[in-house]
């Protein structure tokens, strides 16, 4: 995941609970929490928002028959993408995230608002890395969007850079990979790509 993209968990509506930031609590690995069980009742329809994502990112090339996957133009500012994982008949969603590109605001308007329509249209919410919910609304994603990592890194990337280097518990591998990140992102910057 790059520092400038903002990711969101989908899960259905109807499989929250109000303890959903139980999710969150009880992950004890570094990847992000199973999502799984909040699929197994949904009957919504699994082609129809495949079909959705298609026409609103380009489908990436290394997907496979259970995980299917789309990448946005990366040499354009619109490093958006999204992953959609079925069961073994790929008949079911197992799981359902996205990731948006906040270096340019045009991303949130060309294809943050659409995945959000398709959101809603299915009765699906979102999560995001603290575990709040959100309902598949701009103006109620907006603050969780503001108090961003990706946001604090691209508003000013040194002082969020040292923040992590000051925190008493940053591991060094929590260090090191916004660094290469951002070395990444310049060296894109300074050749051209």
């Amino acid at each position: 995941m790059a520092i400038w993209q903002y990711l969101l968990i989908v899960v259905p509506e109807k499989s929250i609970q109000n303890d959903y930031q139980c999710i969150f609590k009880n992950n004890t690995t570094e990847y992000l929490p199973e999502t799984e069980p909040f699929w197994k009742d949904f009957d919504g329809d699994t082609i129809s928002i495949i079909s959705t994502m298609d026409s609103i990112i380009k489908r990436a090339d290394w997907e496979d028959e259970t995980c299917i996957c789309w990448k946005g133009d990366t040499k354009n500012e619109e490093d958006n993408d999204c992953s959609i994982s079925l069961n073994e008949d790929k008949n079911q969603i197992i799981e359902f995230r996205f990731r948006i590109d906040l270096r340019k605001a045009s991303n949130l308007t060309t294809t943050l608002q659409p995945i959000l329509k398709l959101c809603e249209d299915n009765q699906l919410i979102l999560m995001d890395l603290k575990g709040e919910i959100h309902k598949p609304k701009i103006e109620d994603l907006m603050a969780s969007i503001k108090t961003s990592n990706a946001t604090a890194f691209l508003t000013d990337p040194i002082p969020f850079l040292e923040n992590l280097n000051n925190k008493k518990k940053t591991s060094f591998k929590t260090i090191l990979i916004p660094i290469l990140i951002l070395m990444t992102f310049i060296l894109i910057k300074i050749l051209g790509f």
